[in-house]
């Protein structure tokens, strides 16, 4: 079989069941789960399919990978741009902190930081960061969401106008190749938003993924932001969009995919 038409059949057998594991792909195939992860990284440059640590899925633009996966995936690409933000945020300052598994590990950083009030939607980022000392953690109230224990409607608008953060630091389901930052449920977007209009400063916190990645509810532009987050550079596409718009890039990038570059 060549790779092309192995790469078909992948898609197809993804395709019909939602999601499937590197080792039952390598299996069906009788191949190694090195060849199978090329595949699926040739893929997903693609935009066919989105990875997962261990597997794979077809991308969707209104249901979005659950929550538990979420957290693994990229989890240390997603650690290393969280701490790299939080060396670069200013000292005694205010932000807002959207929801999300990224915004998750900068709320695990920021406990190296003093003298931070961090305005939040998230009951784990104010869990990870209510007993750290100097970091002043405000929760905002309305709607918990099981999904992925995020507060938001009517009342979280409301409550997010008594505020003006120095900065709105906060991540998105997707990144459409023309600058659109997408989301997949709206009420986060509209928490999102409000959230961006009552900062001085926006800084997206996103891991390489969500470049390409298709979602349904228009957050914004990425003209809007004052900055970027990331674990690696953008397609270069992306990176004259953020030149066009003097944006700054924040990358931190791994030994490995420094030396896969």
């Amino acid at each position: 079989m060549t790779r092309a038409a192995r790469s078909d059949r992948i898609l197809e057998l993804i395709r019909g069941s939602g999601y499937m594991a590197i080792e039952d792909l390598a299996a069906h195939f009788r191949m190694t789960p090195q060849t199978i992860r090329a595949d699926l990284n040739r893929l997903a440059d693609a935009g066919r399919l989105v990875r997962h640590h261990g597997g794979a899925s077809i991308p969707s633009s209104v249901i979005n990978t659950s929550y538990a996966l979420r957290r693994s995936e990229f989890a240390t690409e997603k650690a290393l741009i969280a701490q790299h933000l939080a060396q670069w945020l200013p000292d005694r300052c205010s932000l807002f902190l959207s929801l999300g598994t990224t915004t998750l590990a900068v709320a695990h950083a920021l406990r190296a930081r003093t003298a931070l009030k961090v305005i939040t939607n998230s009951l784990e980022a104010a869990q990870a960061m209510v007993a750290q000392p100097g970091i002043d953690v405000i929760l905002l109230g309305g709607r918990v969401e099981g999904r992925n224990l995020g507060v938001s409607g009517t009342t979280t608008l409301a409550v997010v106008e008594q505020y003006r953060a120095d900065l709105c630091l906060f991540s998105v389901g997707g990144i459409d190749p023309d600058g659109s930052l997408l989301e997949y449920h709206e009420s986060e977007a509209a928490v999102v938003r409000r959230m961006m209009q009552r900062a001085r400063r926006r800084v997206l916190v996103v891991d390489h993924s969500k470049f390409g990645r298709t979602a349904s509810v228009r957050v914004g532009s990425i003209s809007e932001i004052s900055a970027l987050a990331t674990d690696r550079p953008p397609p270069p596409a992306m990176r004259r969009l953020l030149r066009e718009h003097g944006i700054e890039v924040l990358t931190a990038m791994s030994r490995e995919a420094r030396d896969t570059r």
